[in-house]
Parts: C-alpha cells; structure tokens; sequence
C-alpha cells in the first residue's frame, strides 16, 4: 500500500511537472508570435548641418539643419548616421533621441560625453593623451586616424583601449594601415578601409566586430569573406562595375541582418543567397538588379532600398510579408507604385527618390500604419499628403519649404507632423557614384586633421 502510494505521488509530481512545461511552453510560443517589431524613432541632431541614415538609405538624401531648427530624421537602434563629417551609431534607442553635438580640439562631444577623437598626422595632440585617465571615454564609439598617423601615439592608444578596448576604427586609407591598432583595439565598428582579399586573414581575428564599411579593391575575388560571429551590418561601397561578387561571399557569415551595397554597374541578387536572418537591404545599383526574385527568399526584410539614377526595375515582382520601410526610386512608375502599396498594406515608412512620375499618391491612405514619409526632389501631390493625418514624420524638398506659406500651409494640414527639409546627393552613374564616398572622405580630414590639435 506504501509504494502504491508513493507511486500516486510520483504520478502526481511527474503530470504538474508536465502541465507546468506545457504551458511555460505555449507561453513562449505565443509570446514569441505576437512579440511587436521595434518601432522606428524620430532622431533630433543640433549642432550639425547634414545628415543621412547611412543604415536605412545610404548616399539617397540629406536631413537639414537651419538657424532655429534641428536636424531631423528617422532610424532605429543599430542605425549609422553620416553627421556632417562624422560617423554616429545610434544604440540607446531607451534613453533619448536627441543629440547636441559639439567639436573641440579634435574631440567630439555628443551630449557632453566624448564621443570620438582624431588622431592627427602630427604628435601635437601626446600631451591630452598622457591624461587619458582624467577622462570620461564610456560613451566613445570612434577613434579617426589616417594612413599616416605617428607611431609615437601608439603607446597612449594601449592605454585607451584599456579604458575602451572595443572602440571603432575610422580609418581612411587601406585595411592593412591598421594592424598595428588591431592589436591594441578589439573594435565592434571598423569603417572606411578598403579592402584585399589578402587582408582576409586579418580580418578572420576580428572576434567583436559588428558592423564593417569597406570598399573592395580586387575586381575577381574568389575566397568568401572570413567569419565574423558578430557581425550584423556590412557595407560593401564603391564598388566598381568591374567587382564580381560571388554567390558564397557571404557563406560565413549567414548572420548578417543589414546589407548595405553601393556599387556602379549590374549587381547579383544571388549574393543574398547564404543569408538567413536578413532584415534590411539597401542598394545603390547604377544599372541593373539580376535576379531581382531573389530577394523574396528572405522573408524577414523589414527595410528594403533599391535605388540608382539610371535603374529601372519591376517591383511588382517583390513579394515580402513583413516589410515596414520601402524606397521608391526614380524609374518606378505609377502603376507600379499603386500595385506594390496594394500588396504591401503594413508599409509604416515610404521614401520617393527624385521621381516625377508617381504623379498621384492616393494608394498612401490605404497605409493605416504609415509613420513616416520622405519626398525627395519632386512634390506631385501634395494635396494628398496634407491629407495624411497619421504621419508623425514628414521630409520635403528644402526648396518647397523654403517658401514661407508652404511651410505654414503643412504645419496647418498636419499640426501632429514632425515637418523637415532634405536635399538629395546627386548620384550620377558611374564615376559619379564612386565619387561621392571619396569627398565625403577628403572633406572629413582635410577639416579636422589641418587644424585641429588637443590641449
């Protein structure tokens, strides 16, 4: 009778144990289904004059600053901003969304914090570096050197990575200019080098990088890019039209969720292939998309940017169930837009790039969701958008609102709207296309190396 006894209270324990995993199980299921995507944020930046999403539409268009007006423009956590002439990751989408930027003696202070520093082509700045202890580097993201940087400041860099061994690397020059910083810096951004297949090795040892921007020197490169566990962003830029990417470059690193390629000439959707997790896909293509199809593997995409002066592609054929943010370029027509905002009803955040032939933009009330909205050099109809109430964030072309009663006619329509003016880079085709970076580069330094020395 005792052990029939125990055998009940087994019995008992095993079916509440049983229960009890079932619905932490259901539990979890459920959760995971109905868990909500992050909402994207309205970022303000004081300070500075320009700004560009690099992660979301990269080389497309320009936020603008004026005399009583911040910088406005969206993004979401992991996001990388162009700010005039620096790089600014946005990670903390929990505690603010503004951000006053202020550069003293080769230093960026963001919000009073130092954010990034340049090291100069002269040893003039040692004497801050020999009191790097003094200083407060938990918000520093970026260090900015060139190829020419003086060894001599070698040894106060070790003692910084000390502090901050994880800072990135903004470097202009070659990936090879930095293995000496390499060694001292475990960097989770590294943005600017270009890059050799020979330098795969090295890169192989990047175990905490999550976000590269290269630009690819060799034209035939036939080994895939090495492992990066923790990489998440790529940028692959000023790609020239004679660059063959293979459909395994990216087979190590399957992880990848943002895929950002600037490239003159056709580009191989193929390349997408080995991905699994992919979110966002931002292109600058100067010609044309082969297998366009492709991209409908990766039914995770939220953000997808095809653009490109002179492309033209069919975006009746894209078929993504989740996709929140959409670019319209130039080439797309009428019929295509209303089509595709047809079969895409979650779309929260819509962009025209320099389109004159989406003449009406009535398919855009269909959006309950709509969020955001980006008109870039040609207004078709604006008569619509005043219409659109649920908008929280609105850019128009500066030349519209530079005229005062357009402006105070929009604020009117949409007093809940976050109004901003852009501008859009010209991005040509070809040369043009991989040109851009180059000054951006050269406006960057010359700036801030010529003058700038700390005290």
């Amino acid at each position: 009778m005792k052990s029939l006894n125990n055998f009940y209270v087994r019995y008992k324990c095993l079916r509440n144990q049983s229960i009890f995993s079932f619905l932490a199980v259901l539990i979890l299921f459920f959760t995971s289904c109905t868990s909500k995507p992050e909402p994207y944020s309205i970022l303000e930046f004081t300070g500075i004059d320009e700004i560009n999403n690099f992660s979301k539409s990269y080389m497309l268009i320009l936020s603008e600053s004026d005399s009583l007006n911040p910088a406005v423009i969206m993004g979401s956590n992991g996001d990388l901003f162009w700010c005039d002439e620096y790089l600014f990751q946005y990670n903390d989408p929990s505690s603010q969304n503004r951000f006053l930027f202020k550069y003293t003696d080769s230093v960026l202070y963001v919000n009073n914090k130092i954010y990034s520093i340049d090291i100069p082509d002269k040893d003039d700045s040692i004497p801050w570096f020999k009191n790097v202890t003094e200083y407060d580097f938990s918000a520093l993201q970026f260090i900015n050197v060139t190829s020419k940087y003086p060894e001599s400041y070698l040894p106060y860099l070790a003692g910084l990575a000390n502090i901050k061994p994880d800072a990135g690397i903004y470097l202009a020059g070659n990936f090879r200019d930095m293995a000496e910083l390499l060694e001292i810096f475990n960097p989770r951004i590294i943005a600017g080098p270009s890059l050799e297949q020979s330098d795969f090795e090295q890169l192989s040892k990047l175990t905490n990088l999550e976000i590269l921007m290269t630009s690819l020197t060799d034209s035939v490169i036939t080994d895939p890019l090495p492992s990066m566990p923790e990489l998440k962003q790529l940028f692959l830029t000023d790609l020239d039209d004679n660059v063959a990417l293979t459909n395994n470059f990216l087979v190590n690193n399957r992880q990848i969720e943002r895929l950002i390629i600037q490239k003159s000439g056709n580009l191989d959707f193929s390349i997408l292939d080995p991905l699994d997790n992919l979110k966002e896909l931002v292109v600058n293509v100067s010609e044309a998309i082969i297998n366009l199809t492709f991209v409908n593997d990766h039914t995770r995409l939220e953000v997808l940017s095809i653009a490109g002066d002179d492309l033209i592609y069919d975006p009746d054929l894209i078929k993504l169930p989740l996709l929140r943010w959409m670019t319209f370029s130039s080439g797309v027509t009428q019929k295509q837009f209303n089509s595709f905002i047809d079969t895409h009803g979650d779309l929260e955040v819509i962009e025209l790039i320099k389109n004159d032939t989406i003449s009406s933009l009535q398919a855009l009330s269909k959006l309950p969701r709509l969020y955001g909205l980006t008109i870039n050099d040609t207004i078709t109809d604006i008569a619509t958008v005043k219409t659109l109430n649920n908008l929280k964030y609105l850019s128009l072309p500066g030349d519209f609102l530079d005229d005062p009663l357009n402006k105070s006619e929009m604020q009117k329509s949409l007093p809940g709207t976050r109004i901003t003016a852009n501008e859009g880079f010209c991005l040509g085709s070809g040369w043009l296309l991989l040109l851009i970076p180059l000054v951006l580069i050269l406006r960057f330094f010359s700036r801030r190396f010529q003058n700038g020395t700390m005290s």
